[in-house]
């Protein structure tokens, strides 16, 4: 573990922090040696479908679900340089509930605490986490959870950048913070053209095809193509995205979108579970783990 990412990245009060230097920069942006990760995604604790089986009160299932997915990744050797939970942190949106989003956050809080304190845990906003439609408050409320919905981080000379995808999905009550992302995402893709870039975010951009047909699960067409040129060609390799609960994997031109299955509820086959991510030199690789199949090594 690298002492960049610890002060890059790290788990204080409940809030992820960006504390980005020229000297952490320096000291982290050449490669050292192969190293992994692990991503997780929908946690969402109260989703439980359908929802005629669910007391509104009890997200027992989810939570028992994540506590164990935690004790995986503790006793994991080497332990992974960070954990990544690609959003929907929780289910009731905070326009609707107040008092179980609170309660649905704290509970995440709670178990998510628990992470071993060398595992950095980086969180991405989902829409469950900031609503459908998210205003200025709903995004401040985030923001005073979990800190910044949009942020960069280096590790092992990789940088990773977090995006807020509602923004792309439905940006009309929030356009000055929106425009910001897109100023900041903009700026941070030209100064490092090039490097290797990995980006983690909620919705994915599509889920099997490019060309594929707008729907809840991906971003608008428009939107889609002219994101996917612009990561292209600053050289971002991946997108690991949530929200699907189901496993998915596709290619624009070089750049691979991998969508994982929920941590909480899957809506698939596939049954709940996490993905590891080996970094090596000139590769990526990834694979998903049910979570009764989470291997206790991992070799690089």
């Amino acid at each position: 573990m690298t002492e960049s990412i610890k002060q890059t990245v790290k788990w204080n009060k409940h809030k992820i922090e960006e504390k980005i230097g020229n000297d952490q920069f320096k000291n982290n942006q050449l490669w050292t040696e192969n190293f992994y990760f692990v991503v997780a995604a929908d946690p969402q604790f109260g989703y439980i479908w359908p929802p005629a089986e669910r007391d509104p009160k009890d997200w027992k299932i989810e939570m028992d679900k994540a506590i164990f997915a935690i004790d995986k990744i503790n006793n994991l050797s080497p332990r992974p340089q960070f954990l990544v939970v690609c959003g929907d942190l929780v289910n009731e949106m905070p326009c609707n509930e107040t008092v179980l989003n609170e309660l649905q956050i704290n509970d995440f809080k709670k178990v998510f605490s628990n992470l071993h304190p060398s595992i950095p845990l980086v969180c991405v906003c989902g829409n469950h986490d900031i609503g459908n439609i998210p205003d200025e408050n709903s995004i401040n409320k985030y923001r005073d959870n979990f800190g910044q919905d949009y942020f960069s981080f280096w590790c092992g000379g990789v940088l990773f950048l977090v995006l807020n995808s509602q923004y792309y999905k439905n940006r009309c009550d929030v356009d000055k913070f929106a425009a910001k992302q897109d100023q900041w995402l903009t700026e941070i893709l030209n100064k490092y053209e090039g490097q290797r870039i990995i980006i983690f975010q909620h919705i994915p951009w599509f889920l099997s095809k490019p060309d594929e047909e707008i729907s809840y699960f991906n971003i608008e067409n428009n939107i889609r193509y002219e994101m996917l040129e612009k990561l292209c060609a600053a050289g971002v390799s991946h997108v690991f995205s949530g929200h699907y609960h189901k496993n998915s994997t596709g290619f624009y031109k070089n750049l691979e979108i991998v969508t994982t299955c929920a941590l909480g509820t899957p809506l698939g086959e596939d049954p709940s579970g996490l993905r590891v991510v080996k970094m090596y030199d000139n590769n990526v690789i990834h694979t998903y783990y049910p979570l009764e199949q989470m291997p206790s090594s991992i070799q690089n």
